[in-house]
């Protein structure tokens, strides 16, 4: 009798605990991310909404949707600019000798010329079990503010330094993917890696080069987000024809800036199976009008268009998997939620639910591939050639 007692009193206990536990998060939940006086705060609610031409709804045609708000999209990052200024235009690639690393994968340095005088480097690695496998998936990591980003995500670490905190923090992607089977490529990100940055020689934009990047493609019709897009197809176009890649089965992925990239790249180019973007995915704004994005991947009159439940949309029926740190202060963890509620609600009506999956990480803004390679492992194998 007393052990009845004893059992009914703990599961009170952890009732009472979990009540009160709920109630902590729904009151954190609530709290504001950030405060803006007046007249500012009613300012932001007023304008950040937009026109949201291509805002989705359960009564519209789906797929014609898909088709209006892409070709909408492409138009309004500039990337259509693009392709017209660029017509014509054969990018040049330049392939280095073949390293084998301690005989798990061998590693090429490679550069591609996407447009007259950008040559872009990226990382390629192939696993050594090749000669028994006649394609491999293909897997693409561009990185985010990190100067040395392919090289950390390759594992072609600058010195102990280096590989100490990228091996702490998990960031060596690719090197991952390769050897768990997948040709994989780390390519520099334009604005962000070493190689690619845009100068800011008197400091007035705040010795950011991201930033000076911005103005320059704003003065000129283009944004960032448009040339990463670019450079990003152009390196697919060329690893799509290699013999050993499996064109049918292609995973993007990239933390913060990174990821970004990844969901627009996964939204205007069908080839990307399965896309991951980590500690990237949310609303482009606060319900008060914090900007959560660094203002390289903002895109002027993205309001008007839609918004990051749009951009999804897009990347349906593929597979999304959505991760975050719950520590990471760069974003907010009730409006990510509420727009995963949304995104699942258009996979739901495109008839896959289960495409679309978020998980959180215990830690801040990194990578969590214990989280991610379950998913993209199950993917893969889901969109295996027969």
């Amino acid at each position: 009798m007393n052990q009845i007692f004893a059992t009914k009193n703990l599961l009170t206990t952890a009732l009472f605990y979990l009540l009160i536990s709920s109630v902590v998060a729904s009151e954190e939940g609530s709290k504001p991310f950030v405060t803006f006086d007046e007249p500012v705060a009613s300012y932001l609610k007023r304008i950040q909404l937009g026109e949201q031409k291509f805002k989705f709804n359960t009564s519209i045609d789906f797929y014609k949707w898909q088709q209006d708000a892409r070709d909408s999209l492409v138009k309004l990052i500039g990337l259509e600019q693009m392709r017209k200024e660029l017509i014509g235009f054969k990018p040049k690639i330049i392939v280095s000798a073949t390293i084998s690393i301690n005989d798990n994968y061998t590693r090429q340095l490679c550069v591609i010329e996407t447009e007259p005088g950008i040559k872009v480097p990226f990382y390629y690695l192939v696993p050594s079990k090749s000669k028994n496998v006649e394609q491999f998936p293909l897997f693409i990591a561009p990185h985010g503010h990190d100067k040395f980003g392919l090289h950390s995500y390759s594992g072609c670490f600058k010195n102990d330094n280096h590989r100490s905190e990228i091996l702490a923090r998990e960031g060596n992607i690719a090197e991952q993917a390769a050897l768990r089977g997948f040709i994989s490529i780390a390519p520099a990100t334009r604005g962000l890696a070493s190689e690619l940055l845009v100068p800011d020689p008197k400091g007035r934009h705040g010795k950011r080069p991201c930033r000076a990047q911005l103005i320059h493609c704003l003065l000129s019709g283009r944004t960032p987000t448009a040339e990463r897009v670019w450079d990003m197809q152009r390196i697919l176009d060329w690893a799509t024809k290699q013999p050993k890649v499996d064109p049918k089965r292609i995973v993007m992925t990239g933390n913060s800036g990174g990821g970004v990239l990844t969901t627009y790249v996964a939204a205007i180019d069908d080839r990307i199976t399965v896309a991951v973007p980590s500690c990237s995915f949310t609303s482009s704004t606060s319900p008060e009008g914090y900007i959560f994005h660094c203002d390289c991947c903002l895109i002027p009159g993205f309001r008007n268009w839609g918004g990051w439940k749009e951009l999804a949309g897009l990347i349906a029926p593929r597979r999304l998997l959505i991760v975050h740190g719950i520590k990471d202060g760069l974003h907010h963890r009730p409006s990510v939620e509420t727009l995963v509620s949304e995104v699942n609600a258009i996979f739901k009506i495109a008839g896959v639910p289960s495409h679309v999956s978020i998980k959180w990480g215990d830690n801040g803004h990194r990578f969590y591939p214990h989280l991610m390679w379950p998913f993209i492992g199950h993917s893969i194998t889901k969109h295996k050639p027969r």
